[in-house]
């Protein structure tokens, strides 16, 4: 169970609204403070980004030639679940700042 990095609040992440299709926090129902999934689960979410379009790829050869690329596929979306499922445990949330940085002008 994921808390909130605010309030430390238990939080079910797939309960929680999303703030919008461009935005990437969440908003604690406790404390109203905003969070995000840290750099490490960005990082691994854009490898399975990859590791789908591959396996995209070789479901569409599949479509032309039948039987050459029925292991590749299978393969490539057994490996895409298993790192789905190993990586859910390794979500952390952490606060989100969107507020721009303050500069001096002198």
């Amino acid at each position: 169970m994921q808390r909130c990095p605010h309030c430390r609040t238990e939080i079910i992440i797939r309960e929680l609204p999303h703030q919008g299709f461009f935005r990437s926090d969440r908003v604690c129902p406790k404390c109203n403070g905003n969070f995000t999934v840290d750099a490490d689960t960005k990082r691994r979410q854009a490898l399975f980004i990859i590791i789908l379009l591959i396996s995209l790829i070789f479901t569409l050869l599949l479509y032309y030639n039948v039987t050459n690329w029925l292991i590749p596929a299978l393969t490539s979306y057994i490996v895409l679940g298993l790192l789905i499922y190993w990586s859910n445990k390794k979500v952390f949330l952490v606060p989100y700042n969107n507020a721009p940085e303050k500069t001096e002008e002198t």
